[in-house]
């Protein structure tokens, strides 16, 4: 008895009337977590049950785009061979020894099964479209309710660019052999750029961002066949070569957009992408800047493992991203560019001609204040004793150039992270530039073409480069303008 007056005095139990109510609060408390278990179990349930129905819709949906792909490709090879067999019948019926009007009733017989082969092909697309077409998993209110189906735009086979090319294009006898060719160009273009992209997947996105990558390329395009698009697009905005004129970008959008039309009264696409497009370019387009959702990304994706190193691809970005300075100019640094002039560690950017080379202008010539994110960052650990340049695991190709395998490298990686075309690695020598002209505060426009190493503008001020009498401090000054929300590259070492 003892025992249990010491058990209710130590838990604060007055009566053993208070122990009772305890326990039983225990037991409806023990009750409640048993429910909750239980529905928890079969909530668990139902949704496992619910994925795995959506997975074998899914599952279907994929066979039915497989099939489906089978199926067109059939339908192409067939209407290809019987166009080949009427061309050959034709050509046996000119060849045959009868008269005009046996052969007129030849050639309307031919014509006759042309098009019953082709409307019979036609039926059957839209047909199976319509059978395989897949709908959402069924409710309590629409189980009972089978939905009927109506054929629109939607259900049309999504067919491929080169496949709209050839079917609704290259085999029309209206259209010229030269529109034909001109086409078949801009297609190739398009694809070199983004791929052989279903006709629904083209949209006003995708064509703006192809107007993008038309203005980027060198007006010489095609003539250098060793290098590829991106290649030739980063060799423009790197050497500020000019480009394509409007008048051709232009004339490209016009192919599309005839093509387009086609689709249209087809009932193949909803819009026509291709048109009310401005390309009036008298006031000259600033060069394609990198966008704070595009620098984000960057930061996100892994530099993938290759020739160049993870450290040198975060050394040479980071410089980039923090002073504007040319990939070239940043490839060619030596360690003893690196110098403190007037109490500023600086990069000095002047010619090798040991080395055959060169800032691109006079003005190129010039010294970059380091700015204090690239030293927390540790760029001077970046150095090595004993070797010539900065970044010294880039290796010089045959023909002097230090930065061809990190372009091409990085291109590499601009199409892993799915960027447009038109952002290069030069882009970010613009965002620097677009960055200090839209601050707030009174950086000079003579500071930043000092710093990016442009002719400047007030030529008649004397003050064209660092040597003709801009303190360094404004120079300082210009280069801790450069901020961003958050852009690092954390060494791996």
């Amino acid at each position: 008895m003892d025992d249990n007056a010491d058990f209710m005095t130590k838990h604060g139990f007055k009566t053993k009337d208070d122990v009772y109510r305890a326990l039983l609060k225990k037991y409806k408390d023990m009750l409640a977590t048993q429910e909750t278990i239980r529905k928890n179990d079969i909530s668990s349930a139902e949704m496992a049950g619910q994925i795995k129905y959506y997975k074998s819709v899914m599952q279907h949906a994929h066979d039915v785009r497989v099939l489906s792909a089978g199926i067109e490709k059939v339908i192409a090879v067939a209407l290809d061979s019987q166009n080949h067999m009427t061309a050959m019948t034709r050509k046996l019926i000119e060849a045959a020894n009868i008269n005009s009007a046996e052969k007129k009733v030849l050639e309307n017989e031919i014509k006759r099964l042309h098009d019953t082969l082709l409307s019979t092909f036609t039926k059957a697309l839209d047909s199976r479209s319509a059978a395989t077409e897949i709908s959402v998993p069924a409710t309590a209110e629409t189980e009972t309710k089978p939905k009927k189906v109506t054929a629109t735009p939607k259900t049309r086979p999504a067919i491929l660019l080169t496949e709209a090319l050839n079917r609704f294009l290259n085999s029309k006898p209206t259209k010229s052999l030269e529109t034909q060719r001109d086409t078949s160009r801009t297609v190739a273009l398009f694809i070199e750029a983004f791929g052989d992209l279903s006709i629904r997947n083209i949209d006003g996105k995708v064509a703006g961002d192809f107007r993008d990558v038309l203005f980027s390329l060198p007006a010489s395009h095609g003539k250098t066949k060793n290098l590829s698009l991106q290649e030739e697009i980063e060799r423009a905005a790197s050497h500020d070569v000019s480009t394509l004129s409007a008048k051709t970008v232009k004339n490209h959008f016009m192919r599309l957009s005839s093509l387009w039309n086609d689709l249209l009264r087809r009932d193949m696409v909803e819009k026509n992408p291709w048109g009310n497009w401005d390309f009036n370019l008298t006031k000259k387009n600033p060069r394609r800047a990198w966008t704070a959702e595009e620098m984000d990304k960057l930061l996100q994706t892994p530099w993938p493992l290759c020739s160049i190193p993870a450290d040198t691809f975060k050394g040479i970005t980071m410089v980039a991203a923090y002073s504007g300075m040319r990939l070239g100019e940043i490839c060619n640094l030596r360690n003893e560019d690196i110098e403190t002039i007037d109490g500023v560690l600086c990069f000095r950017i002047c010619a090798h001609p040991e080395d055959s080379w060169s800032p691109k202008t006079e003005a190129g010539e010039r010294l970059v204040p380091i700015h204090s994110t690239l030293l927390d960052w540790g760029i001077l650990n970046v150095q090595k004793t004993g070797e010539k340049y900065l970044f010294s695991e880039l290796k010089t190709s045959t023909d002097g150039n230090r930065g061809a395998d990190f372009s091409r490298a990085f291109s590499r990686y601009k199409m892993m992270m799915e960027l447009p075309p038109a952002v290069t690695f030069h882009g970010f020598r613009h965002t620097v530039s677009t960055l200090l002209r839209n601050q707030n505060s009174d950086i000079r426009e003579l500071w930043i073409d000092a710093l990016l190493g442009h002719e400047a503008s007030h030529k008649s001020q004397g003050a064209t480069t660092y040597l003709s009498g801009i303190e360094m401090q404004n120079l300082k000054r210009t280069v801790e303008a450069i901020q961003y929300t958050a852009f690092n590259l954390p060494l791996l070492g």
